[in-house]
This record gives C-alpha cells, sequence and structure tokens, in this order.
C-alpha cells in the first residue's frame, strides 16, 4: 500500500476519529472506575476485581461501538454529499485532481460554517469546526504512529511470551515427592479440579503459574530450603488461586488491550488496578483458606527480598505471588479481623506490620551491593565467613576462559542470593602476564567487584612458602598486588587481605618477616578454621562435565555435600572443646563449578545448621583469632589444626575423600605427570 492509498483510506479516517473520541472515552471510563473503588465498593476483593475487569472490557467495547457507528455514519454523510455535489459538476460528479474523502470534506467544511454562522459561532461550535476541518488532515500520520506504536509493544509481548517458554523448558523438573504430596493436599483443600504440575526450577527466581491449558507451577529450587514449609505452602496456594479463576486469560487480555491503547494513561492505570485487585483477591481467598495471616504476610516479605538480590521480575505474562503492590498487601493481610480480634491479638499484628514495614524499608533503602556488604547477616547463633582461592575460576574446558566466565557469573549470583559476603583472592598469572590483563579474565574479576565482593590477593602464581626464599616469596605476591590494585584503582577500592598458598605459611624467622611486610602495607593474612578437600571433589567434577558423565557429576555432587557435612560436624567438634562455644568460621573453597552448582544445597545445609554469613572482618574480629600458634611444619592445615598442636594435644582425625573421587585424582594426576 502506498501513502496516497493510505492518507485517502476511509479506514484511516474512520480509526482517525475512533481515536479522537477514545480520549475522552477512555478517561472517563477510568473516573467511573476511580470512583466505584473509591466510594461505593468497599467491600468484598472478588468485587472489585471485576468492575475492574469490567472497566477494561468496556475500554475495548465502547471503542468499537464508535467505530461502527462513525463507520455508518460518514458513509451515510458520503452518499448523501456525493449526491449533493453531483448537481452542476463535470458528468463523473467530481472536480479533477480531487479524491472523494476531500471532496466529503470540504462539504462538511461548508455545511458545518454555514451552520456555525447561522447559530452565532459560540465557542462550542467554532472548536468543533476547528476540530472537523483541521484533524482529518493528521489522521493518515496519527494512524502510522498508532500501527508502529502497537508493533512496538507487540514485541514486548512474544519477547515476554518466549521468556515463559524458557521458564518452562530450561532447567525444570518435578519437586521432591514430599512436595509432590503437600501440593496434592492444596488442591483439594482450595478445590482446584484442574490437572496443574509442580516443578522446581534453577532458572527462575521467584515462584510463578504460567498457562492455562496446561498449567504449571514452578518455584526456584533454592526457595524450597530457603523458606518455611508453611509460609511456601501460602506462596503456592496464591498460585494456584490464580490458575483456578483462569486469570492467566486475564493477563493474556490486558496484554492485548494495553497494546492496542498504549497511548492512553487511563488504560495503563486501569490494568494496574486490574492487577492490583486480582493480588488482593487472591490473598483473601488465601486467608479464607489458611487463616494464618502472619505467616502469609511473612512469607511474601521473604519471598520479595529473595526478588530483589536476584534483580530478576517475572516477565508480565506470569503470575507471580509478590505482584503488586506489596506494602499494601501486606497491611491488608496483617489487618484482616482485627476490628473483632482480642487486645492480645491487635498487639501482635501491629508488631508484624512494624517489623515487616521495617523489613522491606531496610530492602529498598540499599542497593544490591550495599545488600550483599552492609547488612546484618547474623541470622544463625553461628557465624561464617567464606575466602575463594583464587578468582578467576580454573578452567579445565576446552575452550577457556568462556567456562570460566559463566562459572564466575552464575556463583556470583548465588552468592548474592544467600547474602555471603566473600572474599575473592586474585591469581595474577591468570589475569595478566605481568604487564598486561587478559581482557575476559581481568573483566571476571570486575565482575566480582562490581558485585559488591572484597578482593584479596594470594601470589602471582600459586607458589608455597615452603618451596622459595623470601625475597622471591615476596617479589611473587608484590608483583600480584599491582594487578589487583590496578583493577581495585578503578573503583577507588582497596585491598586488606592476604591468603597463603596451600595455607603454607611457616613459623619461623621468615614468616615472621614475611608477616610485618604484610602489615606495613595495610594487608592482614586470613586465618582458615575450615580447611578442606573440596579441590579434590571440583577436580572429578570438572573430569566428569568435561566428559559428559551426567551420572559421574551427580554422585560428586552427593559425595561432596556429605563430606563437607562431617567436615563442619569435625570443625565444630574442635571449636567445642577448645573453646567452650561456637567461634565464627573461616572457610576456604575454591569459585568452582562444582561449588556454584551445589550452591543451593550446601549454602541451605550451611544455613539449617544455624549459620547466618559474616564478613572475615567480623568472623576474624573474634578473639579466638588471638590464640597462641607456634606450629612449624611445612604441611598446610586448619588453623584447629594449628592451635591444637600449640597446646600439645593430638589431632582429630579427619572425614576422609570419598574413595571414588580419590581415585579419578590419582588417575588423572599420573596422566598429567
Amino acid at each position: 500500500m502506498n501513502w496516497t492509498v493510505f492518507t485517502e483510506s476511509e479506514i484511516v479516517e474512520h480509526l482517525g476519529w475512533t481515536l479522537i473520541h477514545s480520549i475522552w472515552q477512555l478517561a472517563l471510563i477510568a473516573a467511573i472506575l476511580f470512583a466505584a473503588l473509591r466510594f461505593v465498593i468497599r467491600s468484598s476483593p472478588n468485587i472489585r476485581y471485576l468492575v475492574s475487569i469490567l472497566a477494561l472490557g468496556l475500554s475495548v467495547i465502547v471503542p468499537v461501538i464508535t467505530y461502527l457507528q462513525i463507520s455508518e455514519r460518514l458513509g451515510i454523510s458520503a452518499q448523501s454529499s456525493q449526491a449533493k455535489y453531483s448537481v452542476g459538476l463535470n458528468p463523473e460528479g467530481v472536480i479533477e485532481g480531487e479524491s472523494r474523502v476531500n471532496i466529503e470534506v470540504r462539504i462538511q467544511e461548508s455545511d458545518r460554517a454555514q451552520a456555525a454562522f447561522t447559530s452565532g459561532q459560540n465557542p462550542l461550535s467554532t472548536f468543533r469546526n476547528f476540530l472537523y476541518t483541521t484533524a482529518p488532515s493528521f489522521f493518515p500520520f496519527a494512524i502510522f504512529a498508532w500501527l508502529l506504536g502497537m508493533a512496538l509493544f507487540s514485541f514486548r509481548l512474544v519477547g515476554g511470551l518466549w521468556k515463559l517458554h524458557e521458564y518452562k523448558t530450561l532447567g525444570v523438573g518435578p519437586a521432591d515427592g514430599e512436595w509432590q504430596a503437600r501440593f496434592a493436599k492444596l488442591c483439594d483443600l482450595l478445590r482446584v479440579d484442574r490437572k496443574v504440575e509442580l516443578l522446581q526450577s534453577g532458572f527462575v527466581n521467584t515462584p510463578i503459574a504460567v498457562g492455562f491449558i496446561k498449567p504449571l507451577i514452578i518455584v526456584p529450587a533454592s526457595v524450597f530450603m530457603q523458606m518455611d514449609p508453611r509460609q511456601l505452602e501460602c506462596i503456592i496456594a496464591h498460585e494456584l488461586i490464580h490458575i483456578r479463576r483462569y486469570d492467566c486469560l486475564v493477563n493474556v487480555f490486558q496484554s492485548v488491550v494495553e497494546i492496542l491503547f498504549f497511548y492512553h494513561p487511563a488504560v495503563w492505570w486501569i490494568s494496574a488496578e486490574v492487577r492490583r485487585e486480582r493480588e488482593f483477591a487472591a490473598d483473601a481467598a488465601v486467608l479464607k483458606a489458611s487463616d494464618d495471616n502472619v505467616v502469609y504476610a511473612t512469607a511474601l516479605a521473604n519471598l520479595e527480598e529473595i526478588r530483589h538480590l536476584t534483580k530478576r521480575d517475572a516477565p508480565s505474562m506470569a503470575m507471580a505471588a509478590n505482584g503488586g503492590n506489596l506494602m499494601q498487601r501486606i497491611q491488608r493481610i496483617l489487618n484482616k479481623k482485627t476490628e473483632t480480634s482480642h487486645a492480645t491479638s491487635v498487639w501482635s499484628t501491629g508488631m508484624a506490620v512494624a517489623l515487616i514495614s521495617v523489613l522491606l524499608l531496610a530492602l529498598f533503602s540499599f542497593s544490591p551491593k550495599s545488600v550483599v556488604n552492609g547488612q546484618k547477616r547474623d541470622t544463625g547463633s553461628r557465624k561464617l565467613a567464606i575466602g575463594f582461592v583464587s578468582i578467576p575460576p580454573l578452567d579445565r574446558s576446552a575452550d577457556p576462559p568462556k567456562d570460566a566466565d559463566a562459572t564466575a557469573r552464575l556463583l556470583i549470583a548465588k552468592l548474592q542470593q544467600y547474602k555471603v559476603p566473600a572474599v575473592g583472592f586474585i591469581s595474577g598469572s591468570q589475569v595478566s602476564d605481568g604487564e598486561k590483563l587478559f581482557p575476559v579474565r581481568a573483566n571476571i574479576v570486575r565482575l566480582w567487584r562490581d558485585a559488591g565482593f572484597e578482593i584479596g590477593i594470594g601470589g602471582f602464581k600459586h607458589l608455597p612458602f615452603r618451596d622459595q626464599p623470601l625475597e622471591a616469596y615476596i617479589a611473587n605476591v608484590e608483583k600480584n598486588e599491582r594487578i589487583a590494585k590496578q583493577l581495585l584503582s578503578e573503583k577507588n577500592q582497596t585491598l586488606r587481605y592476604f591468603s597463603y598458598p596451600y595455607l603454607y605459611t611457616r613459623k619461623n624467622d621468615e614468616h615472621m618477616k614475611f608477616e610485618k611486610w604484610l602489615h606495613d602495607r595495610g594487608l592482614t593474612s586470613v586465618k582458615y578454621t575450615i580447611d578442606n578437600n573440596e579441590w579434590m571433589y571440583s577436580y572429578a567434577y570438572d573430569i566428569a562435565r568435561m566428559d559428559n558423565d551426567v551420572n559421574t557429576m551427580k554422585e560428586v555432587r552427593t559425595a561432596f555435600l556429605e563430606y563437607m557435612a562431617k567436615m563442619f560436624d569435625h570443625y565444630e567438634a574442635y571449636s567445642a572443646e577448645m573453646f567452650g562455644r561456637d567461634i565464627p568460621q573461616t572457610m576456604v573453597l575454591t569459585p568452582s563449578r562444582l561449588v556454584t552448582d551445589s550452591a543451593d544445597d550446601l549454602f541451605g545445609m550451611i544455613k539449617k545448621r544455624g549459620y547466618g554469613f559474616v564478613s572475615m572482618e567480623t568472623a576474624m574480629a573474634d578473639d579466638a583469632f588471638k590464640t597462641e600458634e607456634t606450629y612449624e611444619d611445612e604441611n598446610g592445615i586448619s588453623w584447629f589444626d594449628r592451635w591444637t598442636l600449640t597446646a600439645g594435644k593430638r589431632l582429630k582425625d579427619e572425614p576422609e575423600i570419598a574413595p571414588f573421587v580419590q581415585k579419578i585424582w590419582d588417575k588423572h594426576r599420573s596422566i598429567e605427570k
């Protein structure tokens, strides 16, 4: 269609007048809805939701009726004006070079001008005449802009649908048997007669309900461990309510209306009200089934914290439990039935409102970086700080450093999710040749830095103290220090921590001189209380990954988690025996793919043991780390072991490495040699 045909099309004129009328029509519908919600309907959330949907429906119906009426009226007018104009004209009834649409406009202008003249030219008539004579010339441009806008918003809708497709297909699997049983009971309780699947996913970051033909509820795998089961049941119940009421279909309709009338603020407000009232109605249904408003409110607050830390929102086409105005929802939930409750109930509910308000205020008052390093994390009676040696991750793949980059990004996301204020120790030889930075690997360090995690150093090369004289050891560390400072200076950050490669220290004069060298440069050496052989499990895991051996990968992960649980038992026993209490622990790990892929299980296990993640500074400030230590052997061991030997006591037997992991290590080590 060329531009001339487009500009002379009757459809363009009819659509143009429809869009003009929609401006006041949709504004009027929004005003009526505002009055209804604020002054008429104050009780039932379901009624408010239905009224909001009705207003959204009218936003489509009224313009459609207007278009049909305009098409009919202008069609009749065109016929009469054609007959009027044909008298006295050329045989074809038109002026050469003029289109029929332009002729009709000229006739209408003449008629309206005459009518305005005879009516005394009142202001309203003058404005109407101006509108009718001027607007049609702009219709082609307005309709073109409208079509372009719809196309752009349609792309947005397609993107949301594609994201839902990814959510349903990437990294999903059935929830475990216990939760499937809980889910079946919830479906019966809420009278959901449709077949709904409960899935767990490593891709989504908040529970969502998707689909209306084959509905699914997808829950992040980590949430099953992060949230109390009662709280998570409330969240899942909320999603089941959406499915039971076919809210996904309403959501699709909303998206279409937003595309058609993207230009009108009233439609966006009406659509927002529909979403807002939908969440209120779902909350009311959940409370009717559970009647435990404090648990539900706390669940929503915790869920929002998880979403905020991951910096991801569910796509608009998905039903998420933390949608709508969260604070209003929590206040409504906690205020439920308070008018008839006893004073004690009023007091407890008020306290819950205040506490959750403080939680949300703190949540939205800090940037994600501040959340990682700035807030208190003493969520349990025990404390744990973690150091990762070294960054960037070691890449054993056939195409480095792409795998290292992917591993680092995934690990950073998990550390942010669990609020672990970790320290990453740079291995300079992995990011530089001593003069120039390796771009991709250096960027991995920047990712760590910019995510709010602290950076420390080891040696430029990961060499033990025992294998070189003091001067060479210092030169190796100093070379690494220059590289680290170069990267940190970009953000005006400083170094604070040093980690001994292999934990080899040597308690002799050279070691004391090196410690003084560190002190003079503002560096503190880290004392790890939980040393472990995670690196051997990570090696076995990497070998299995390169061989695409999924079964061995699963075996290694299972064995690794069992091993780490035993290591915590081992070092907690040391703490109780030596200090009579749980001192803050410091643990060393490698930033491996095994640790990354096992993060939900590993950090979940640690939290279940009562640990809260703290900074290295907080952990090492404990007096236990001032305990005398005169260990002089060359082997790198835990500081619990050093303190025990200094006291003249016998070391406890450490948990053994899984035999098949040891076998993989021995086999490939011999091949590499």
